[in-house]
């Protein structure tokens, strides 16, 4: 659903009194066809009307969709600005960032950002600061999580590729996770920086000449918006893999472990009211997930031929058969 941008003056009260409109700027990371996207905006939609904003009665959601891609990020980070919302909704840190570069203060709620601090978003996690807050998917510890997990699928796994953008701060420091576990379990890793269908291609590819590899897929627009290449690469390889959200492993991935980025946009819109009714963005808390889910895709691991052990399936939040 892409919304014309209406004149500014929309934003005020009309000549007749009635109830001021408010704008909101939505910049989602993903392709507006996604069925993931579809139900990211859904979620946020539902959750705007039982908080009592109506689109078209007193509120306009502007929605940019960047389906991976940085350019269109900054681009559609330009547009929204200039549009003059009263707040504007991000996801992910690709797109925060580009929204930073166009040097907006306005009001901001973020979702689906890992390392907020780290990455100079926030000054805390309690005490924001600044004109941004919001909620993140991943602690940095979560990467030595996923190479637990890989391991408990592969129990011979001695070589793990972590597939991500090196251009990402959270990335990085995702994969320093991943080093820092990886000695302990007896694996080796490798960093492949790959930013398109084909780099991805090529890295599992090389990382499958291996004997006893698996590939870690980090969180980023990229890696969402060219899931299917990824998914199908690794089954084409025979190469186990684990996801950062739920989505992957519903498409094919072996298995996923992460947050629920639907629920995010869901709860993302209390923090939209609230600041649509007066607070600052700094006087909201970041929000950390407090839960993680574990999807294990059954058909995926038969064609891989793993045996998994039953204490893993009984953890599992999610079998996908």
């Amino acid at each position: 659903m892409l919304l014309c941008l209406a004149p500014l003056a929309a934003l005020g009260q009309d000549k007749a009194g009635r109830e001021r409109v408010r704008r909101v700027g939505v910049l989602v990371a993903s392709a507006e066809d996604d069925p993931e996207t579809k139900g990211r905006v859904a979620a946020l939609g539902r959750a705007l009307r039982d908080l009592g904003w109506i689109e078209g009665r007193n509120i306009d959601v502007i929605y940019r969709f960047a389906a991976g891609s940085p350019e269109r990020m900054r681009r559609y980070s330009a547009e929204i600005a200039a549009a003059g919302p009263d707040l504007i909704l991000v996801q992910s840190n690709l797109a925060l960032d580009a929204l930073r570069r166009e040097g907006v203060t306005l009001p901001t709620v973020f979702v689906a950002v890992s390392d907020p601090v780290g990455s100079g978003y926030v000054k805390s996690l309690s005490h924001p600061g600044g004109n941004s807050t919001g909620f993140t998917n991943f602690e940095l510890a979560t990467g030595g999580k996923w190479l637990q997990v890989l391991k408990e699928f592969a129990p011979s796994l001695a070589r793990v590729a972590m597939l991500l953008n090196p251009n990402i701060a959270a990335n990085r420091d995702l994969a320093r996770s991943v080093e820092a576990a990886a000695p302990a379990m007896g694996v080796t890793t490798s960093q492949a920086g790959a930013n398109d269908a084909g780099a991805m291609d090529s890295a599992i590819a090389v990382a499958a000449r291996e004997r006893n590899s698996g590939v870690i897929v980090m969180p980023n627009p990229t890696n969402t918006e060219h899931r299917k290449v990824i998914i199908d690469a690794c089954a084409r390889h025979r190469v186990p893999a684990i996801y950062p959200f739920n989505y992957f492993a519903r498409d094919g991935g072996l298995v996923a472990y992460g947050v629920d980025i639907i629920d995010m946009f869901r709860s993302a819109a209390s923090y939209i009211d609230r600041i649509l009714k007066g607070a600052r963005p700094d006087e909201l808390p970041v929000q950390q997930p407090t839960r993680y889910e574990l999807v294990i895709n059954l058909k995926t691991a038969n064609a891989l031929n793993l045996r998994l052990p039953a204490s893993l399936l009984a953890r599992a939040d999610q079998l996908i058969e």
